[in-house]
C-alpha cells in the first residue's frame, strides 16, 4: 500500500512490478536502435511513466466520485492497468458516465499540458522526458476513450445508451460488443496492414495486439452474460416466482391441512413449529402420495421437509433483493417462506430460482 488519498487506500499491486519490466521489454523491442544500458533505462523510465499515468487516471474517476457524494473506498494499480473502488449504491447513467470519463480527460489535460510544455526551452534529458508524458497520456487517454467494455469508452457509451433506453442491461450489451469490435478489430488491423503490405509483423505489434485481444475480448464476454443474468433479474421477483402456501400448525392433522391447502388454491403446505415460526414444508404432490384412508391418522411430520430457521423472504421483494435473500441459503435449504404482514404466503424454491436464472 502507498498510503491514503481523499480518505481512500492507494494500493500498487506487486504484480505491477511485472508490468514494468514487460513494458520496458517492448518499448526496447520497439526500438529500431541496438539495445544498450541507456535504451533499457529508457524503456523502464516509458515504463514507469505510464505507471504514474495510470495513477493519475484512477485519480480523475476518484475526483469524480466525490463529486457526486460518493464515498471511494480503494484506488488499485495492478498487472492490467488499475481501477477505483466508490460507492456504486443507486447509480445513474450520469454518475456511471461522468466517472467513466474523468480518467481519460485527466489524461488527455497532462498530455495537452506536457506537449505545450515542449515549446519551453528545456534541457535535452528534461525535453525527453516532457515528450513521453505528452505522448504516454495522449495514448492512454484515446486508448481509453475506446467505445468498448472494459475501456472506459465503454462504460460510457454504456451509460448513454442506458440513458437513451432506460435499461442498464441494453447499455451493458452495446458496450460489450463494442469491446469485441474494439479488441477483434486492432488484431485483425495489425496482421492485414503488415501482411497486405507483404511484410511479417514486427514483435512489438504483435505481442500488443495479442494482449489488448486477450484482455478486451474475456472481459467483454463476462461483460454480455452479466447483462443476461440482470436482464433474468428485471424479469424477476418474489411475487412471480413463488408457489402459493398456507401455514399450518403442526399438530394438526393431514386431511385438515390439504383441505385448508385446497381452499386457498395453494401448491404447499408450510408446517409451523409451537411458536408459529416455519420449521418445514411439503408438496400437494407429496401428500398425494399417503391413501385416502389414512390421512386423518397421518402426522404432519412424516412429509415435512425441515426448513432452516431464518430462511424467509418479503413477498415484496424485487430480484436483486430475492436473489441477494437467496445466496445466504443455497445448500442448507431447498426453499424460501414468503411472508406477507408476518402471514406465509407462499415458498420460493430454489432449484426452481437457479433454473430461471441459468
Amino acid at each position: 500500500m502507498l498510503g491514503h488519498l481523499w480518505g481512500a487506500r492507494v494500493v500498487l499491486h506487486p504484480t505491477t512490478l511485472i508490468l514494468v519490466v514487460v513494458l520496458a521489454f517492448l518499448l526496447v523491442s520497439g526500438d529500431r536502435e541496438e539495445t544498450t544500458g541507456s535504451s533499457i533505462a529508457r524503456g523502464l523510465l516509458l515504463a514507469g511513466l505510464l505507471i504514474a499515468s495510470v495513477l493519475i487516471h484512477e485519480m480523475g474517476h476518484a475526483l469524480a466520485a466525490r463529486a457526486f457524494r460518493r464515498e471511494v473506498k480503494e484506488i488499485v494499480i495492478t498487472l492490467v492497468g488499475g481501477h477505483t473502488v466508490f460507492d456504486a449504491s443507486r447509480m445513474t447513467p450520469a454518475v456511471s458516465g461522468v466517472t467513466a470519463l474523468a480518467g481519460p480527460v485527466a489524461n488527455a489535460f497532462l498530455g495537452l499540458a506536457a506537449l505545450a510544455a515542449l515549446g519551453l526551452d528545456l534541457s535535452p534529458g528534461l525535453h525527453m522526458v516532457v515528450r513521453a508524458v505528452a505522448v504516454v497520456n495522449i495514448v492512454l487517454a484515446a486508448f481509453n476513450a475506446l467505445p468498448g467494455t472494459p475501456l472506459d469508452g465503454g462504460r460510457v457509451l454504456e451509460a448513454i445508451v442506458w440513458g437513451v433506453t432506460g435499461k442498464r442491461t441494453t447499455g451493458m450489451k452495446a458496450a460489450a460488443w463494442g469491446g469485441r469490435v474494439v479488441a477483434g478489430g486492432y488484431l485483425v488491423y495489425v496482421l492485414v496492414s503488415n501482411f497486405g503490405a507483404g511484410r511479417s509483423p514486427e514483435l512489438f505489434d504483435l505481442v500488443w495486439a495479442f494482449l489488448i485481444f486477450s484482455i478486451l475480448w474475456p472481459a467483454a464476454g463476462m461483460s454480455l452474460r452479466a447483462a443476461r443474468v440482470l436482464e433474468k433479474l428485471e424479469g424477476l421477483s418474489v411475487a412471480t416466482t413463488m408457489r402459493g402456501a398456507v401455514g399450518i400448525p403442526h399438530d394438526t392433522t393431514l386431511a385438515t391441512a390439504l383441505d385448508i391447502c385446497r381452499k386457498a388454491e395453494c401448491d404447499e403446505v408450510v408446517v409451523l413449529s409451537s411458536d408459529y415460526e416455519p420449521a418445514g414444508h411439503f408438496s400437494l404432490e407429496a401428500a398425494g402420495q399417503v391413501p385416502p384412508e389414512r390421512l386423518e391418522t397421518t402426522a404432519l411430520a412424516s412429509l415435512t421437509v425441515p426448513i432452516p430457521r431464518g430462511a424467509q423472504v418479503l413477498a415484496t421483494l424485487g430480484g436483486r433483493e430475492l436473489l441477494e435473500g437467496a445466496r445466504e441459503w443455497w445448500g442448507k435449504a431447498d426453499v424460501l417462506v414468503v411472508l406477507d404482514e408476518g402471514e406465509v404466503v407462499g415458498v420460493v424454491r430454489l432449484a426452481e430460482l437457479s433454473d430461471r436464472l441459468a
